[in-house]
């Protein structure tokens, strides 16, 4: 029976849960992506300020004899990023390298390449020659959709983002991505926006398939939490993020007055823009993601406001914390919200009902908790072995054309 090339430079939460899926099917012959850490020297890292961004690497989801590991793509990644300043430039390089490395692995016995954007190109070309399936794993939306997006988003909001310099030519990264589609013979969405954005693209493969991630076992509350007058937003703090239009509603509406709007990630914005927020939110830089949970668990509300984003996992995190979300449609939130139920869906740029969802949310608490325990609910009803027992059944059914029976998960 042909096995999958799992190719994932980096392993965030979707990619590490499939790799697990794959292996405890018997269906993963290789995972190959950058370093990984061992879970004991992940912890001694962690004590060392100098060294937090490699201890936020990571370590193995499935047995390392399963695992190709680059430690030259990781010293590509770095040695670019300290060169040009752009961590585009340097993912770019980085998962050259880990395609490079994918290529030599994939053989006429593979029954599949399954690759994530941008790192899959070379593995994909030798797979169509020999006749092996090509999955993309698209978990952005199509790149054309975000560029008109974002280009008209910084036609009203000029000059609020940092800039970096030596940024890549966003059309040759596109033609890029353009070829990794056309080599494609099926490509996984995780929400009904990556999968609408794909409209817009010269060439479609054969099948689209779409399954929105899941929630964590281990993140899903188990007691009632004492919930402050506190609204929630957790990621990059940008202009796509749609971070610029919820402070621009929150002073709008004297929010900070009463509540406080807490923002954690890496802050993005200009200092230009935020001059006129002086006072109205309180800014956390990154933490782990472990750190994360008490944040969920105080939020009365979350507010993920993206311009685009192929899902933003922090919907689940949220849901699990059974913290109602306010959420844009731009996004994989109207494929695990319901609207009214586990949280509020607005449309990207409706100033209107950006406004009226968060005045809502602010005068309506007792109802909004109801809200955060369907929120909890949901999440319970969709976790990643319900995600496992239904991408098992497309891959083996469509994909590999074998009968399928789930192991369970």
């Amino acid at each position: 029976m042909g096995k999958i090339v799992f190719i994932a430079p980096v392993l965030p939460v979707d990619a590490a849960a499939i790799a697990r899926i794959l292996a405890d099917e018997g269906l993963l012959d290789r995972l190959v992506t950058r370093s990984l850490l061992p879970p004991l020297f992940a912890k001694i890292l962690a004590r060392f300020s100098v060294t937090k961004r490699f201890s936020r690497r990571p370590h193995s989801p499935i047995k390392r004899s399963l695992v190709t590991q680059s430690v030259a793509a990781d010293i590509a990644f770095y040695n670019e990023l300290r060169r040009t300043g752009s961590r585009t430039c340097a993912m770019d390089r980085s998962c050259a390298i880990v395609d490079r490395n994918a290529f030599r692995r994939v053989s006429g016995k593979h029954g599949a390449v399954l690759g994530r954007e941008d790192c899959c190109e070379r593995s994909f070309r030798r797979a169509r020659e020999l006749g092996v399936k090509t999955i993309y794993d698209l978990s952005t939306a199509y790149w054309r959709r975000v560029g008109a997006l974002m280009e008209r988003e910084a036609e009203e909001f000029s000059g609020i983002c940092q800039t970096v310099q030596n940024e890549p030519n966003p059309q040759e990264r596109g033609h890029r991505k353009d070829v990794e589609l056309a080599l494609s013979d099926h490509v996984l969405c995780p929400s009904t926006f990556v999968r609408d954005s794909l409209q817009s693209a010269s060439t479609l493969p054969a099948s689209i398939k779409t399954i929105p991630f899941a929630s964590e076992n281990h993140w899903l509350a188990t007691e009632p939490s004492s919930r402050k007058p506190m609204f929630l937003y957790v990621g990059n703090i940008t202009m796509r993020k749609g971070v610029h239009r919820l402070l621009i509603t929150w002073k709008n509406l004297k929010a900070y007055r009463t509540h406080e709007l807490r923002l954690i990630g890496d802050m993005r914005l200009s200092s230009n823009f935020l001059k006129d927020f002086q006072g109205m939110f309180t800014h956390i830089p990154r933490l782990r993601r472990e750190e994360l949970l008490q944040h969920y668990r105080e939020a009365s509300a979350f507010v993920f406001n993206a311009v685009a984003d192929g899902f933003g996992y922090v919907i689940l995190e949220a849901l699990a914390s059974a913290t109602p979300v306010i959420a844009s449609r731009n996004c994989g939130a109207p494929d695990v919200i319901e609207h009214r139920s586990e949280g509020l869906l607005i449309d990207y740029g409706a100033e209107e009902q950006l406004n009226s969802a968060i005045e809502w949310a602010l005068s309506n608490p007792k109802e909004l908790a109801r809200m955060g325990d369907g929120a909890l609910r949901k999440a319970h009803r969709w976790c990643w072995s319900n995600y496992a027992a239904e991408f098992i059944s497309w891959l083996k059914e469509r994909v590999l054309n074998q009968t399928f029976v789930c192991k369970g998960h």
